[in-house]
């Protein structure tokens, strides 16, 4: 199932204000992603690309890391420009507004990072090329998005979801124009007291755009909660599983 950018849009500008309190496994991931920067790239950037900045969950992570460098920072939902303003008193930052698919990259960038996010575009290849063209010649990249375990309960009972790709077809498709130096996936299970709360969750973070179909009758969106409290409890809870894969990646000459 591939996503229309305007109904994204629509699902995160709705839960802006509430993101950051419910986007339990998208703050660890981001927190992870900001790990690898600091480890694994040993440079000092004069410009960082950040696609799909969100809140700010990546961003607040890596300012520290790197206070002087220039940042641009993109997202679909303008809403967030606001947020991510005060985040930098140095007003070292330019905000693109839009789609990444459809956007130009700036040029020269050292470092383009992006957590949570490629998994909404409907063709990565393009997104491969323009990265390729926007870092400099030793540029590096930072990623992290989903395979095909994410939410691997709804897609169980409603048969619906994204087309993630795999670590081997995201290994095929960088090496292209990129050197992969890391490439690992991992599960993040995520406990709730019910489905309704897991519903609740979606809304509130917006990844109700990948299950828009769930809650369209109150008959389906019953038969939906009974099916998951029976098949994914584990007698006091239920479980909703994340599955990011994160990417380290060096641009090629």
């Amino acid at each position: 199932m591939t996503m229309n950018s305007s109904l994204i849009k629509c699902k995160f500008s709705k839960s802006t204000e509430t993101y950051d309190d419910n986007a339990y496994a998208q703050k660890e991931i981001a927190t992870k992603l900001a790990a690898l920067i600091s480890a694994l790239y040993l440079h000092t950037p004069k410009t960082i690309f950040e696609i799909g900045c969100g809140t700010g969950l990546l961003t607040k992570n890596i300012i520290p890391l790197f206070p002087d460098a220039y940042y641009y920072l993109n997202d679909i939902n303008e809403k967030v420009e606001l947020l991510v303003n005060t985040l930098f008193p140095k007003n070292n930052f330019m905000f693109i507004g839009g789609n990444a698919q459809s956007i130009d990259f700036p040029a020269g960038i050292d470092l383009i990072v992006s957590s949570s996010t490629l998994q909404w575009f409907d063709n990565l290849n393009v997104f491969v090329k323009k990265a390729h063209r926007s870092l400099s010649t030793e540029g590096y990249m930072f990623l992290s998005t989903f395979g095909k375990n994410n939410l691997k309960e709804i897609r169980e009972i409603t048969g619906t979801g994204l087309e993630y790709s795999s670590p081997d077809i995201l290994r095929s498709l960088f090496s292209q124009d990129f050197e992969v130096l890391h490439l690992y996936e991992e599960e993040i299970p995520v406990s709730f007291n019910s489905s309704t709360e897991i519903l609740s969750h979606f809304r509130k973070t917006g990844v109700n755009a990948n299950c828009s179909g769930i809650m369209r009758t109150q008959s389906g969106l019953r038969s939906f909660c009974n099916k998951y409290d029976k098949m994914f409890s584990d007698g006091t809870k239920v479980i909703l599983t994340y599955n990011p894969v994160y990417l380290v990646l060096k641009n090629k000459k």
